[in-house]
């Protein structure tokens, strides 16, 4: 089940479960309490656990809000940006990002939706590209110390 709330505790378990090799602590901590975020969790149906979460920024200027060097033309007012998703230690694999990520398709059918990945972030992508998102722009990036990440924000093909 999905349900969206505020789920702060729980978003932030599921953070410290994981390995944070792809957000990072500024960056989770701006997705549970950034009043322009929507947040919607993954509720395990047998144990009722939040095992998953998706937060979305709910304005158009996530390029400026995120700090990212780049600029993407196009971008219109009703916009919104998937800031994060997350799947609780021992639950990857089993297609809860994926329907977290159609959940939020659904819910903003009459908004472009962008999202940005790091390109070693290959459950990631693999979730995206499931869920009909494609490349946009590809830029460099140095948001884990002085080594050069390659990001692709990524749009929703409609």
């Amino acid at each position: 089940m999905i349900k969206k709330g505020e789920f702060k505790e729980e978003i932030k378990k599921i953070y410290d479960s994981s390995n944070k090799q792809y957000i990072t602590s500024q960056s989770n901590e701006i997705a549970r309490n950034d009043k322009n975020m929507a947040k919607y969790v993954y509720i395990d149906d047998k144990t009722k656990e939040v095992v998953g979460y998706i937060s979305v920024y709910e304005k158009s200027d996530f390029v400026q809000k995120e700090e990212f060097d780049v600029k993407l033309r196009g971008v219109k007012k009703n916009s919104v940006y998937i800031w994060e998703v997350g799947t609780m230690k021992g639950y990857e694999g089993r297609g809860i990002a994926s329907q977290l990520v159609k959940e939020v398709a659904q819910i903003y059918s009459k908004n472009d939706i962008y999202s940005c990945v790091e390109c070693e972030n290959v459950p990631s992508l693999k979730v995206h590209k499931k869920c009909g998102f494609e490349v946009v722009k590809d830029f460099e990036g140095h948001f884990f110390g002085d080594e050069t990440e390659i990001y692709l924000i990524l749009k929703l093909a409609r």
